[in-house]
């Protein structure tokens, strides 16, 4: 009996204390991350200076392999990983899209309306979709954003085409992850903006 003792209490401890080692690593605190839109342009647009335009912007879609609360990494060819760890703070599509708009709305400067109506408001100046193909970090270190910009004005169409941004981040800092997207996103929202002043009448 006192054998048998002697050998249940070492294994009893092994166990608990790889129980306990066990708790302590999913007890780990989740980081949470949110894309944020452009804070300051260097100068100020006289309020009322100018007649903003109406741009109707549709819902931004996302590929469903970042479609979900983890943040995605790629970390090889083919290969991708989840962080369940890093997570966005709000679904990355509304995220976007918010981004977008409050943008779009600084950058034009214009008044933006979610819709995806075509019928939304009849003295709309445009019409803008954006349909993301990819929104992750590389195996380098870059972050990526890929993207089909739609712009259009009644039946016209303007913009119909593809655009590609990199920006250096990291291949673990998730903080460094999100900055590089983030600065991704700002820079097609100035090409957007670029390319809807270049067709205001």
């Amino acid at each position: 009996m006192n054998a048998n003792r002697l050998v249940f209490i070492p294994l009893l401890s092994a166990l608990l204390l790889s129980l306990a080692a066990c708790i302590g690593g999913a007890s780990s605190p989740s980081q949470f991350y949110m894309l944020e839109p452009i804070s300051d342009l260097g100068h100020k647009v006289p309020v009322g200076a100018i007649k903003k335009p109406v741009i109707i912007l549709s819902s931004v879609r996302i590929p469903h392999y970042v479609d979900r609360p983890q943040i995605v990494t790629a970390t090889g060819k083919n290969a991708y990983q989840l962080s369940e760890l890093n997570r966005w703070t709000e679904a990355l599509d509304h995220n976007i899209s918010r981004v977008l708009a409050q943008n779009l709305t600084l950058l034009v400067p214009a008044e933006v309306i979610f819709s995806n109506n075509s019928n939304a408001a009849e003295q709309t100046n445009f019409r803008v979709s954006v349909n993301i193909l990819e929104f992750h970090a590389d195996p380098q270190g870059q972050a990526v954003l890929t993207a089909q910009l739609h712009i259009s004005r009644g039946e016209e169409m303007l913009v119909n085409r593809q655009v590609s941004y990199r920006a250096p981040a990291s291949a673990s800092d998730y903080q460094i992850i999100v900055e590089a997207l983030n600065e991704c996103l700002n820079r097609l929202s100035r090409d957007l903006a670029v390319e809807l002043k270049s067709n205001l009448q």
